[in-house]
């Protein structure tokens, strides 16, 4: 016997259910480009601390008040001086990828632009590290670093880097060690910044002590960092 042709009931579609998908999906979208856009006006507004920058990314949803709004049964939890309120512990960089068309420099001469010009701070410099990553570094300073930069580089992630980030860090160390000279690049690291690239790896190494294999990929990185074993 013949299977009974399907009815139009049977293969109509469920419109309610689509368009609720297709309003989170927008609103998904929405949300993803106005945190994006939070993210880099809280680097140019130079905040002093990361407790600052993440406020500003989740309160970048909320509108200015118009005149006649009411604000009834309000608390307010957050403290205005969040610089007098920072916590070691909640400090970390929530930089979230930044749009590799626009924003990422496509030259060592773009990005000592960007960081001569905007970056005042080592909290600045080290989000804008997070954000770049370690495999875009590599490509940006293919030709070679800067001189000077590497030592400003190391300097920013040690006084800055958060156990969040630290594999991102390595990554960072990683692609930066594969540029063209790199040798000559540490090898012009003044004493100081030689003292503060050990400690960055120090404090990688007591992270990831019970990590075999990131403890690997730290010894390699280390005889390219001519760290001094102790």
């Amino acid at each position: 016997m013949a299977d009974k042709p399907k009815s139009h009931d049977d293969e109509s579609l469920n419109f309610e259910k689509l368009e609720k998908e297709l309003h989170a999906a927008v609103d998904a979208d929405q949300r993803y480009w106005r945190e994006n856009d939070a993210k880099f006006r809280a680097v140019h507004q130079k905040v002093a601390t990361y407790d600052e920058f993440r406020d500003i990314v989740k309160a970048s949803h909320l509108k200015p008040l118009e005149k006649g709004d009411k604000m009834e049964s309000v608390q307010f939890n957050q403290p205005w001086n969040v610089a007098a309120a920072k916590n070691s512990e909640t400090e970390q960089s929530e930089m979230g990828q930044i749009d590799k068309n626009k924003n990422i420099p496509k030259t060592g001469q773009e990005f000592v632009q960007y960081w001569r010009r905007y970056l005042k701070s080592l909290g600045e410099q080290y989000i804008y590290l997070i954000s770049i990553g370690g495999e875009n570094l590599a490509n940006i300073f293919k030709t070679e670093i800067s001189f000077g930069l590497l030592g400003d580089i190391i300097k920013a992630l040690e006084n800055k880097i958060v156990d969040s980030d630290n594999e991102k860090v390595v990554l960072i160390l990683k692609g930066l060690s594969q540029t063209n000279r790199f040798s000559l690049s540490v090898q012009f690291l003044s004493s100081k910044e030689q003292d503060l690239c050990n400690t960055l790896f120090d404090k990688l190494r007591t992270s990831f002590k019970d990590s075999e294999e990131m403890m690997v990929k730290l010894d390699s990185l280390s005889e390219l960092y001519q760290i001094k074993q102790k």
